[in-house]
């Protein structure tokens, strides 16, 4: 079985105004993290991103002029979703701003059948308490400390380790490493049979993040 944990970032907030600015999905198989990913930068056309956002997740509209819309891009994202289940945090947010854009270009939607809300899943099993990423995280001992910033790829590997204790805790991913060199970064994840997979960040995906992170003030990344 085929699944994907994905994230987004995006100008604001406003479902029919807003766009997405940032994607990022990891594929799983049979419950387990194969390393293949999907991570992609989008500006937002000719939208303004909102200081509240930019203060949230640290794109500007700046660092985003050199991408293409996520209009322009979509192909490249549906056919990495083909028929996946989907795997989200607060679902409803990020299935809206996507199948906006596709009602935008005369596509179809995607099923809400297809997608599992892990908010939704939070709030039966911890009702009452803060369901949020972070709260998650921090409820289940998941460093955040690669997470200064909301950043789409960050916040789904983030949101693999929470869909994995949420289950049980029993099918991948105690520990993250992260190995780093002139050419490559890597992200281990130990699974349930002691193998170790590994997802590799591009040249092209680091040096993006490296732009990205000069237009923000203070920064400690």
């Amino acid at each position: 079985m085929r699944q994907l944990i994905i994230d987004t970032e995006t100008s604001g907030l406003d479902f029919v105004k807003d766009r997405i600015i940032e994607i990022g999905c990891l594929e799983l198989i049979n419950g387990i993290f194969t390393g293949n990913k999907f991570h992609q930068y989008y500006k937002p056309d000719e939208i303004e991103i909102s200081n509240d956002s930019e203060k949230i997740h640290g794109l500007s509209n700046e660092f985003l002029s050199k991408f293409s819309t996520f209009e322009d891009e979509i192909e490249k994202f549906m056919s990495f979703v083909s028929e996946s289940q989907l795997i989200m945090h607060n679902a409803q947010f990020d299935m809206t701003m996507i199948n906006n854009a596709l009602k935008r270009l005369g596509k179809s939607p995607i099923d809400a059948e297809s997608v599992i809300c892990t908010l939704e899943i939070a709030k039966k099993k911890f009702p009452g308490s803060k369901n949020n990423l972070n709260a998650l995280c921090r409820r289940f001992g998941i460093s955040l400390e690669s997470r200064e910033k909301h950043g789409a790829l960050t916040d789904s590997f983030l949101l693999l380790q929470v869909y994995n204790e949420l289950l049980g805790g029993k099918q991948q991913t105690l520990s993250l490493k992260v190995e780093s060199n002139t050419k490559q970064i890597k992200k281990s994840f130990i699974n349930e049979n002691n193998k170790i997979v590994n997802a590799t960040i591009s040249p092209e995906e680091e040096e993006s993040h490296r732009e990205m992170l000069k237009t923000l003030k203070n920064n400690r990344w």
